[in-house]
């Protein structure tokens, strides 16, 4: 069973991350554990989690968090903890382990924002501590269906992924496969309608800036050898474009896509310089939810 482990400060944002991961809960039979995180403000965590005023001590956010657990629906199990500690992403890694089955959900307040406040964002902190998914959920995007459009994003470069990236293709597999027959009838506009159950759903880019394209095969082999759409019905397209986080999120709109994924690299890790990277760009800007995995 696919569990979404969602981090919530009590805010909107939080909120709104939480209904799009019970949605996504639902209809992939899965369950959801809700984690309120409380970090000494001397440690890295403490700049990159809002816990809310100070006053509050930690039986009522117990509280809190025992209250929003019950706004989850009954067919959605859904467990609960505060987390105290010094090194509250110890105590999450711990929890999280390193197999596969584990998402964590976080919301992000404003897609907006420049990079150099970000160095405080929850998202980049995690993306760069976790060895699970993670999937950040704008506050622009609200919860709704569950995402069938799919764009995943690669490069020409080979990647080393940990273990827990097997839930990846499993829970995107899931979240594309339709319940309905495919029927022919002689109805107007059915063919259509079967085409249109028939296309893949997901479709995996790569977006350059040098005059030449790559060649369409060897973007479809590294999608293969990454396994992240093994089993997974797809498509694969190229596009030019000056920019490349700039270009990924043209062609997801172009695309229209309700869900954006790709794999973090680790050498964008070094300090400053993971602001300037492609992965950060995305996480922090994206208007629609962004599914990652970090590489080994």
């Amino acid at each position: 069973m696919l569990t979404f482990h969602v981090l919530t400060d009590f805010s909107a944002t939080a909120a709104n991350a939480m209904q799009y991961a019970v949605a996504v809960a639902r209809h992939v039979g899965g369950q959801v554990w809700l984690w309120h995180i409380l970090p000494d403000e001397d440690t890295p965590e403490g700049s990159c989690f809002h816990t809310g005023p100070d006053e509050i001590d930690v039986s009522i956010r117990h509280r809190k968090l025992a209250a929003l657990a019950t706004q989850v629906p009954l067919e959605v199990p859904c467990s609960y903890e505060v987390i105290a500690f010094r090194n509250p992403i110890e105590r999450l890694n711990e929890a999280l382990g390193l197999g596969t089955g584990h998402v964590v959900v976080v919301g992000n307040g404003n897609p907006a924002k420049l990079l150099t406040p970000a160095t405080r964002s929850t998202a980049l902190h995690l993306v760069r501590q976790l060895t699970q998914p993670l999937l950040v959920v704008p506050n622009t995007f609200r919860a709704g269906p569950v995402p069938r459009r799919i764009v995943l994003d690669t490069d020409r470069r080979a990647v080393r992924l940990p273990a827990a990236a097997a839930t990846i293709p499993g829970l995107l597999a899931q979240l594309t496969h339709s319940r309905y027959p495919l029927t022919l009838t002689h109805l107007p506009g059915d063919v259509e309608r079967l085409l249109a159950q028939l296309l893949p759903e997901v479709i995996g880019i790569h977006v350059y800036t040098s005059p030449a394209s790559p060649a369409m095969e060897e973007i479809a082999d590294r999608l293969h050898q990454s396994g992240l759409l093994r089993g997974v019905a797809h498509t694969v397209a190229t596009t030019r474009f000056p920019c490349v986080e700039l270009g990924i999120r043209h062609v997801a709109a172009r695309h229209r896509a309700d869900l954006l994924s790709f794999v973090t690299r680790q050498r964008t890790f070094a300090g400053e310089q993971f602001l300037q990277s492609v992965t950060a760009g995305l996480l922090a800007h994206s208007s629609i939810p962004v599914l990652t995995i970090a590489e080994v």
